[in-house]
């Protein structure tokens, strides 16, 4: 009688084992753009899983910093991305075009209030997608992301879930989701190299903490992101030819004094 019980607690504790092992990845990687991440994350994150980015700090309102950490992964990917959320799309195309991601590929998708976890599941589930983000306001239950995250396993579209903490008073429930972010602002150091009276402030930096990784160890880091500035060309007066530039008549000091002091 007693082996039997040890028999069948061994079953059920190798059965448990089996659940909680971490799902089949893809050999194929979306990778950050930044070495430390990358070479943490085997190559950077898993393509066709769910991930969970979430805002901290005084971002944890906007959420900008995560929509530009999720634009920079996805600015080295190709095909359509669908950015959806139940209120207006509050993204700014100066922004996206820093992370290096073309607006030209983001399809924006409103949906009715309680309808956002049904269309993530719906566009997780079609084929042809590069990914998938979505702006949600409360995270998803247990129940929920596992949906989404059978939905990305099926048709390999990646779904990055976009979680603002504002107004959070208790840390987010369990998730299926392959890995969870925390994306905040961090100090930027002093540059004393330039030539001004006091140091100035150094370039923007973030802090990118990794709280959830399913099969692997969490970690922190801070980082430096890149901007991608795009630059313009401006016509410009072509040289006069076969004549000269009229002289300038006289002018009064004191009105062109007055003028740019206006």
């Amino acid at each position: 009688m007693h082996q039997d019980k040890t028999d069948t607690l061994a079953l059920l504790r190798e059965k448990i084992r089996q659940m909680e092992a971490p799902p089949p990845v893809s050999a194929q990687r979306l990778p950050t753009g930044f070495t430390a991440i990358d070479t943490h994350l085997g190559g950077g994150l898993a393509r066709g899983c769910v991930h969970e980015v979430f805002s901290s700090g005084r971002d944890s309102l906007y959420g900008s910093r995560s929509a530009a950490f999720v634009a920079h992964v996805l600015a080295r990917t190709t095909g359509p991305v669908i950015w959806a959320s139940e209120d207006y799309p509050d993204l700014s195309a100066p922004g996206i075009r820093q992370s290096g991601l073309n607006p030209g590929r983001l399809l924006c998708v409103t949906t009715r209030k309680g309808g956002l976890e049904a269309l993530c599941e719906d566009v997780l589930n079609e084929r042809g997608i590069c990914a998938l983000v979505a702006d949600i306001r409360t995270p998803l239950s247990l129940t929920q992301s596992r949906r989404l995250v059978l939905a990305a396993e099926r048709s390999q579209v990646s779904g990055f879930l976009l979680c603002r903490t504002a107004g959070a008073r208790s840390d987010p429930p369990a998730s299926a989701s392959m890995t969870r972010w925390r994306i905040g602002g961090s100090p930027s150091t002093l540059r004393a190299d330039l030539p001004s009276l006091s140091p100035v402030a150094g370039p923007e930096r973030w802090s990118v903490e990794l709280t959830r990784y399913r099969g692997g160890a969490n970690a922190t880091w801070i980082i430096t992101p890149t901007r991608h500035e795009q630059t313009y060309s401006l016509p410009v007066a072509p040289v006069l030819a076969d004549r000269t530039a009229p002289e300038a008549t006289g002018y009064d000091r004191t009105h062109r004094t007055s003028t740019l002091r206006a």
